[in-house]
């Protein structure tokens, strides 16, 4: 008799182990359904946060720009952009479907975008750089961050990258001798 009532324990024990198993299954998915329906609901609000950011920041920066030539934003054109000298930032904001994902944000430096340009041979042009985030939560505070060839990166970060990453890529192709 006690082997029976071992083996119905362990039975038992066995199948509320199973029931945990799928509740906890069950409320992973509930999870990452609650983050992607966060993340589709507001990364295109952050990203609009982001273009702020970089305005303010840049009517911020450039008073005190000494030997630099001043940032200066633009949203329409090729898109969202930023300039400095002959070199530009332009960023992306990528969904190719509405209410699924995935979504993307890239950033590209490269020349910038009303130049016109007399190529020596012995000159190519710079290489463009380009980076790829995508829109991530986090938890306490929820908010959206970015991830990807940057890592991990908030908004303010972001901005903040945008701008020195522009700068050293106009230091590196500025022209003149």
């Amino acid at each position: 008799m006690d082997d029976k009532e071992s083996l119905a324990e362990r039975l038992n024990r066995l199948a509320q182990q199973k029931r945990a198993e799928q509740d906890a299954e069950k409320q992973v998915q509930r999870t990452q359904e609650q983050v992607n329906q966060y993340i589709l609901g507001n990364a295109k609000a952050e990203f609009e946060n982001l273009l702020n950011v970089l305005e303010r920041r840049v009517s911020e920066v450039n008073p005190d720009l000494r030997d630099l030539p001043r940032f200066e934003f633009g949203r329409g054109g090729p898109g969202p952009h930023m300039q400095q000298g002959n070199v530009a930032a332009y960023l992306l904001f990528y969904q190719p479907m509405l209410n699924t994902g995935p979504i993307i944000v890239r950033l590209s430096f490269g020349r910038e975008p009303g130049g016109v340009y007399l190529d020596i041979f012995d000159s190519p042009p710079p290489e463009p750089e380009r980076y790829e985030i995508h829109p991530a939560m986090e938890i306490s505070p929820d908010r959206i961050i970015w991830t990807g060839d940057l890592g991990e990166i908030s908004t303010e970060q972001l901005a903040e990258f945008v701008l020195s990453h522009l700068t050293e890529y106009y230091l590196d192709h500025k022209p003149g001798p």
